[in-house]
């Protein structure tokens, strides 16, 4: 047994104590914050703005509080070899995840103080707090893995199967809003988003699978999609809107065959590419709640997602032939490159509750969709005095399109015609003085029928474009995320150097 300084030199072949039981909690704590977090999307797509302690809050922070208390544990235990051992290897993948899961709190209250409310996924604060619950999840699996390798066969692949369907559950949130019909920014950047972070989850897959056991992304993949499957039941039972089934199997296969016949990094990235794709966008056509690009946006995706892939799998460099820093570090710029011009370039639709402020009045809107057409009726109660309406905006996957709004018997009328499928964002927008407000209720093209949502018109906290100080955060917010991808690309091409695959494990 090597001692706690050997484990800090050579991290990637030892990890803290750890026990089964431990790994396992770490995992079910990472499965209920996946829970919440599908759910919070639904509650904010059907309710609207909800409370801190909301029952999709508790979920997730009840689930990470338990991987990150159990990960809290494992670094703990490392505490004789000084700062070093405890972020080192697998174990510091998982330590910094939660020291960074936990501080995007605080963060992304700030910037929502500093620069008004925001629901973008992609939004600098948002990917911090993502990555770094993804490299929480990360570690968690690498050290499972470790656990594996020292049960039951049996045992051991339902822990590996299992830790290995978190990481690409993690990776899977980039993309949650395409998947559940809230899109905030083009479809030209869905499967771009989709196969660059599935890239990444399956390459840390590959590379912590106890043994090298046979299709482990393809486990992993088959288990998540039943986990994604299983949660949109339950959030149908609640009556909550539901995530569509992600159908990603048959580019795990195709990564997982590249992977064993030692595929150069071109033909890997561009046959996972064409798995996706061929599979993906006939289904998206056809699967209802997804967000299905046209064909010049999946043309141009396919183009993008190959490039970014490529530079995935140079950056985690799973081959054990590839070694080349100088290859790492193009590849980490090209990927920086590709970052930034996804969350620079493309404007989002600003739907999914934008920049709310304070409540002003209760309002009752209906729409009533009939083929494209929406008609708004906006009843008003006490307390709209001086309020003028100005339009309505519907909003969808970066496009806005707008109607009228004007004084009817009892409140306001509006109408706005559409010309696509899918769930829309309506909105009244109205002024009173110098203060903006609005008010929204989802609608679906393609489900006529009237639909009616009892809400609040409330100030809107918005401003027109980022401001020079918002700009600079979010640059050190971004170089943050990526720092995070380069360490855990570091520790998987760690493991993958590691040539007895054979991990200890030590109990508790």
């Amino acid at each position: 047994m090597r001692n706690t300084d050997d484990a800090a030199r050579s991290p990637a072949r030892t990890t803290s104590p750890i026990t089964a039981p431990s790994a396992t909690a770490a995992l079910i704590g990472l499965v209920l914050a996946l829970f919440g977090v599908y759910w919070d999307d639904a509650w904010h797509t059907d309710r609207g703005r909800d409370e801190t302690l909301s029952a999709p809050h508790v979920a997730l922070y009840a689930g990470v509080a338990l991987a990150v208390g159990v990960v809290i544990r494992w670094g703990w235990q490392r505490r004789a070899g000084g700062v070093t051992a405890m972020i080192s290897g697998p174990v510091g993948v998982a330590v910094i995840g939660a020291a960074v899961t936990l501080g995007s709190a605080p963060v992304d209250a700030w910037w929502h103080e500093a620069f008004g409310r925001d629901a973008v996924v992609w939004s600098p604060p948002h990917m911090v707090a993502l990555l770094g619950t993804i490299s929480l999840a990360s570690g968690i699996a690498m050290i499972a893995g470790q656990g594996a390798a020292a049960m039951t066969s049996r045992a051991g692949s339902v822990l590996s199967v299992a830790a290995g369907a978190g990481v690409l559950g993690g990776w899977q949130v980039l993309v949650l809003e395409y998947d559940t019909d809230v899109a905030q920014f083009s479809p030209l950047w869905y499967l771009p988003a989709l196969a660059t972070g599935l890239m990444a989850g399956l390459l840390t897959v590959q590379a912590v699978a106890p043994t090298r056991p046979a299709w482990p992304a393809t486990r992993a993949g088959l288990a998540y999609t039943a986990a994604v499957a299983a949660v949109a039941v339950v959030l149908w039972v609640m009556d909550f809107s539901r995530p569509i089934v992600p159908v990603i199997v048959p580019a795990l296969v195709v990564a997982d065959v590249a992977r064993r016949r030692g595929w150069p990094v071109s033909a890997r990235a561009v046959a996972f590419v064409a798995a996706l794709f061929i599979v993906y966008v006939p289904y998206l056509q056809i699967v209802s709640g997804g967000v299905a690009p046209s064909t010049p946006d999946a043309l141009v995706g396919t183009a993008i997602a190959a490039a970014a892939v490529a530079a995935v799998i140079v950056v985690f460099d799973p081959a054990p032939s590839r070694r080349a820093p100088i290859g790492s570090t193009a590849a980490l710029a090209a990927l920086a490159t590709l970052v930034v011009l996804t969350v620079s370039i493309p404007r989002p639709a600003a739907a999914h509750d934008p920049g709310q402020g304070d409540e002003v009045a209760s309002v009752a809107l209906t729409a009533t969709v009939t083929e494209g057409r929406v008609d708004v009726i906006v009843a008003l109660d006490a307390g709209t005095e001086g309020i003028e309406p100005e339009r309505v905006v519907a909003r969808r996957a970066g496009r806005v399109v707008t109607g009228s709004l004007d004084e009817g018997e009892g409140g306001w009328v509006g109408r706005v015609d559409l010309d696509e499928s899918g769930r829309w964002f309506v909105y009244t927008e109205a002024r009173a003085g110098e203060d903006r407000l609005e008010a929204w209720l989802p609608v679906t093209i393609g489900d006529d029928g009237s639909v009616t949502k009892s809400t609040e018109l409330y100030l809107v906290t918005k401003t027109d474009g980022p401001t020079a100080a918002q700009v600079v955060v979010g640059g050190l917010l971004i170089a943050l995320s990526l720092a995070i991808v380069g360490r855990i690309a570091a520790t998987v091409r760690s493991l993958n150097q590691t040539t007895d695959r054979r991990r200890e494990f030590v109990t508790d």
